[in-house]
């Protein structure tokens, strides 16, 4: 039987996570690199962008990290989130059988899908899961006009 990959409800398979899995199982002592640079991968946390009638919602998981570490900004409609993993102190004594956890500096930018009050924003971090509240700019509420076609 073919190695098929499951349906998964959320979404497509991550093809790119799995071909570098397959490459860490026959090179565990590599680290892989991206072939158009040729440096060390980035990792990116995962964002959930959700929209209300008074907010845009970003939340990023970011395991591992501490406040201090974390960089949030607003340009023009543009939320980026820049940061840095810190790596811990590898020790010589242990042979490490599958290392997937990501470490480095990372950078996400979220185009906002409406325009904000810039100086309302809130972010929080607990449990390792960063959350900022953006509350939107209150649009005039237009009457809807019904018009006869003749």
């Amino acid at each position: 039987m073919l190695g098929l990959v499951p349906y998964r409800r959320t979404g497509l398979p991550d093809v790119f996570k799995e071909m570098e899995d397959i490459a860490r199982g026959f090179w565990p002592e590599l680290a892989i690199r991206d072939l158009t640079t040729g440096g060390e991968l980035e990792w990116a946390p995962r964002l959930d962008v959700t929209e209300t009638e008074k907010n845009i919602e970003v939340k990023a998981e970011l395991p591992g990290m501490e406040r201090k570490d974390i960089d949030i900004t607003l340009d023009r409609g543009l939320l980026m989130i820049k940061g840095e993993k810190r790596e811990e102190k590898e020790k010589k004594d242990r042979y490490y059988h599958t290392v997937e956890r990501r470490y480095g500096t990372f950078c996400r930018s979220v185009r906002l899908p409406a325009e904000v009050k810039e100086e309302k924003i809130e972010a929080t971090f607990k449990d390792g899961v960063l959350t900022v509240t953006l509350p939107k700019i209150e649009a005039e509420i237009k009457k809807v006009t019904h018009i006869d076609v003749h």
